[in-house]
This record gives structure tokens, C-alpha cells and sequence, in this order.
């Protein structure tokens, strides 16, 4: 009975001692499922071993490159006024801002200056205006008179003309006519008179002292006719030189002042058109003049209004052009301002997607609509998946000005969903997935080594490595896909336990 209860006590003792290795190796098993885990062995280096589990999983196949985190949509904000200055104030950088909080002002002395000027132009050309437009009125009634003065000239001048061509140069004529036919007449009477005196002589005899009586009157009634025939020459050359001189010397004289009074009556209507066509240009450049600085008064009173820049949409403020290749902007108190220079930005953080540049060689095997792992540097516990929304159909040089610097083409991932920790211009790694092998074994890239012509990996066997020769498949930049040579459940080292003799020359 005694030798029974000792083997019963030995056998209970063998079972609890195996169950507690069962336990423990269960528990050292239930430990392994990590990706790698600290053991309480050493190799021969004294580091803890860290070793892989294996299991089948979907291996992710892809090409990893640096992006950063961009905001679709930035309100860039700038001086609109085209009008040169120098900033004021301006809000502190990074600063979180509601929509319509001032974000900075500028100077305004000289454009009030300028202002100022403007509107003493308005009132000197308003002034002027109306000087000039009087001037006009008076001009047009002097013009008139002047022109009604040159055509009473014409007209009178042309009267003249008629006037004397119709009655004065026929009166004339007619006068001398009459002095021929009087002159005529005279003479015929004279002559009359001394024939029947002396007919009447001849019939009667007188005395010595009625003969000398006789003799005198014969002598008067002769000078008589001498008279007359002068008078006839006199009368008949009047009349000849009228013809022939006076009356045509006169008619050419009235004709070139007809002709006269025309050109003096053109004249003045050339003058006086050409005096009201300075006066109305000098109109039209006054009322030019005027509207130019009103247009100008009022652009630069519109100017006052953009002397300070509000927040379009609530943000966060960033100085300068984050898009811009050369660098930002240094911002600081009493710099000078031009239009259009970027002074801050706000961007929509509601929107983000990620830029990243695609090198030349991987063009072909990517394209748009593959999906990518979006993983900030800041933050390597989040994963944010989205997908290739945009790459660029030109490559452009890595570095602009060195052309035989890499071809880069731009490309541009669209997010699933917005995060709110993302920000704008937060560094990012980009894992484009170009492949999944589903349901695979795969170890980490640090547990294969290359043997001469061969791969293996290290197995760990009951605390021991153990040289493993393995078949690889496809891989990416962390894992390898194992094709053979190991299964589901086993573990690998994650480095090489040991070296063979001669490999390192002990």
C-alpha cells in the first residue's frame, strides 16, 4: 500500500510538472502574437531577441514617397488699391481669426494728400467749366454779328453794282449823250444865225459906222460856232472816254469790291468757326480734364476703404504665399506694400488633399484613381486612406533651373474623409498601393538575409535560431511576400543571431 501511494505522489508530481510547461509554453505563445516581442533570452550579442510570428494576411504592394498636406481652397490676401504704401499694423502670425476680424492696416497720409489735391482739381475745372461755357455764349453772339456785318457788305457791294450797271452808268451816258446833242445843237444855231446875218447884210446897204456894227456881230455869231464846235469836241471826247474808260474802270472797280465783300464774308465765317472749334475744344479738354480727376478722386476714395484687410472666412492666419517657389514673405511694420503683393494667407481647412511629387520611373506604375495611405511624420499612428485624384500629363525637372535635375510630376491625392488634427503644410508620408496579395505569409525585410544565391531567415526553434532557406515573392519598401520555407505560426528573428565561421572572419 505504501509503494502504491509513493508512484501515485511521483505520477501527480510528473503531471503538474508537465502542465506547468504546457501553460508556460502556451503563455510564451499567446505572447508571440505580436509583430515582435522581447524574450527573456539573449543571444550571443546580449540583446533581447525580437522575433516575428507569422500568419496570413493581405500584403500591400506599393510606393512610398513624401507629400505634404494642402488646402484646396486659400484666401490669399493682398493690398487691392493700386497705390503704393506701407503697413501699419498687421496681426500676429498663426492667429486663430473669425470672418471680418481686421488682420492688418496700412498707411493713408499721402493718399489722403493725394485726395485732397483731386478735389482741388474738381473745383478749379468745375470753375473753368463754367467760365469757358459764357465765353461760348458771347463768342456766339459775336460771330453772328460779325457774320450778318460780311454779308450786309456782300450785299451792299452787290447793289452798288447793279445800281450802277443798271441806272448810274446809263444816266452817265446819257448825260454826255446830251452834251453831244446840245453841242450839236449850238452849233447849228450858231451856224443858222450867221447865215441869215449875213443874208440880211447882203439886202440892205448901210453906212460906214453900221457896217463895223455888222462886222462885230458877224465876228460874235462866228465865235459863236467856234464855241459849238468845241463844245462838240469836248462833249464827243467825254463821251469816248466814258466808254472806253470810266464806265468800264468803274464796273471792274465795283465787281472786285463785290468780290471782296465775298471773300471777307467767307473769311469771317472760317474765323469765327474756327474761333467756336477752339472754344468748344477748350470746352471738351476742361470737361475731359474734369471727368479724368473725378474718375481719379473717386478711385482713390475707393482706396481708403481697402487700406486694411479683414478675414474673408474664419482660420488661421499664415504669412506670405505658402504656394510660392522663391520662399515667403518677411513681413514687418513699416514695410512698403504694392497691389497685389501676398501679405498672409487663410486656408480652408475643410477641404485639404495631399501634393506630392511622383518620380519619372514609377509613372507607369501608377495612375489616377489608385489608392494611397496617407500617414503624417507628426502623427505615425494615423492612417488616412484616399486616392490619386490628379498627375500631371508633363513631367517638369525635380529642380527648375537644373535641367538635369529628376522628372517629377505633380500629383495631387483627394482624402476619404477630412481630419480634423490635418492641417495645411503638415509634412506627410504618401504609401500609393499599387497591389494586394490577399491571404499571404510575409515577414519583415530585416529577417531575410542573402546567402550567396540563396535566401533564408532564422527560425526560431525552442530558444534557438535555427538557418531557414526560403522562396520570396513580391515586396514593398517594409515586407516580403514568403512563398516557401515557412508557415503560418512560426517565428523568425528579426536580425541575424549569428554569423557562420569564415562569413566574418572568426
Amino acid at each position: 500500500m505504501k509503494f502504491k501511494r509513493s508512484h501515485i505522489l511521483k505520477a501527480f508530481i510528473a503531471i503538474v510538472l508537465v502542465g506547468a510547461l504546457v501553460g508556460a509554453y502556451l503563455w510564451y505563445r499567446t505572447k508571440g502574437n505580436a509583430k515582435t516581442r522581447d524574450s527573456s533570452g539573449s543571444g550571443e550579442s546580449g540583446v533581447p531577441d525580437r522575433v516575428y510570428v507569422l500568419k496570413k494576411g493581405d500584403l500591400v504592394l506599393g510606393i512610398l514617397q513624401s507629400g505634404s498636406v494642402n488646402a484646396q481652397k486659400k484666401y490669399k490676401l493682398s493690398l487691392q488699391a493700386a497705390f503704393n504704401t506701407k503697413l501699419a499694423w498687421v496681426i500676429a502670425e498663426n492667429s486663430l481669426v473669425k470672418k471680418g476680424d481686421e488682420l492688418a492696416r496700412f498707411e493713408t497720409e499721402d493718399l489722403v494728400d493725394r485726395i485732397d489735391d483731386y478735389q482741388i482739381q474738381v473745383e478749379n475745372n468745375e470753375k473753368e467749366l463754367s467760365i469757358v461755357i459764357e465765353e461760348e455764349k458771347i463768342l456766339l453772339s459775336t460771330n453772328r454779328a460779325s457774320i450778318k456785318e460780311a454779308h450786309d457788305r456782300v450785299v451792299d457791294a452787290d447793289n452798288n453794282l447793279r445800281k450802277y450797271r443798271r441806272i448810274e452808268s446809263r444816266q452817265q451816258r446819257d448825260k454826255l449823250d446830251l452834251a453831244v446833242d446840245n453841242a450839236e445843237v449850238s452849233l447849228t444855231e450858231a451856224e443858222n444865225a450867221l447865215n441869215k446875218k449875213k443874208e440880211d447884210l447882203g439886202k440892205t446897204v448901210s453906212d460906214q459906222s453900221k457896217r463895223e456894227e455888222n462886222e462885230q456881230a458877224l465876228k460874235k455869231l462866228q465865235n459863236a460856232i467856234d464855241s459849238a464846235h468845241n463844245s462838240i469836241s469836248d462833249a464827243q471826247r467825254n463821251l469816248t472816254l466814258f466808254k472806253r474808260y470810266t464806265d468800264p474802270s468803274k464796273i471792274t472797280s465795283l465787281e472786285n469790291a463785290l468780290a471782296q465783300a465775298h471773300l471777307n464774308n467767307e473769311k469771317t465765317k472760317i474765323s469765327t468757326a474756327s474761333q467756336l472749334v477752339n472754344k468748344r475744344r477748350q470746352i471738351s479738354n476742361i470737361r475731359r480734364n474734369l471727368r479724368n480727376n473725378k474718375t481719379r478722386l473717386e478711385r482713390f476714395e475707393s482706396y481708403l476703404e481697402m487700406m486694411k484687410l479683414v478675414a474673408p472666412v474664419d482660420g488661421v492666419v499664415i504669412y506670405g504665399d505658402p504656394d510660392a517657389r522663391w520662399g515667403r514673405v518677411e513681413i514687418s511694420l513699416g514695410m512698403d506694400i504694392s497691389k497685389n503683393r501676398i501679405l498672409m494667407t487663410i486656408p480652408d481647412m475643410n477641404n485639404l488633399v495631399v501634393d506630392f511629387d511622383l518620380p519619372e520611373q514609377f509613372r507607369s506604375k501608377v495612375d489616377v484613381g489608385d489608392r494611397a495611405v496617407i500617414t503624417p511624420e507628426s502623427m505615425p499612428n494615423m492612417k488616412i486612406p484616399g486616392k490619386i485624384r490628379s498627375i500631371e500629363t508633363l513631367p517638369v525637372n525635380m529642380i527648375i533651373w537644373d535641367r538635369n535635375s529628376p522628372k517629377i510630376y505633380k500629383s495631387v491625392i483627394e482624402l476619404d474623409k477630412q481630419e480634423s488634427a490635418l492641417v495645411s503644410g503638415v509634412n506627410v508620408q504618401v504609401n500609393i498601393v499599387t497591389k494586394t496579395i490577399k491571404n499571404t505569409l510575409f515577414v519583415p525585410l530585416e529577417a531575410v538575409f542573402e546567402d550567396k544565391e540563396r535566401f533564408v531567415v532564422y527560425k526560431h526553434s525552442f530558444g534557438s535560431p535555427k538557418e531557414v532557406e526560403v522562396k520570396l515573392g513580391e515586396s514593398n519598401d517594409n515586407s516580403v511576400q514568403i512563398l516557401s520555407g515557412l508557415e503560418e505560426g512560426d517565428e523568425v528573428y528579426l536580425y541575424r543571431p549569428y554569423q557562420k565561421k569564415g562569413q566574418d572572419g572568426s
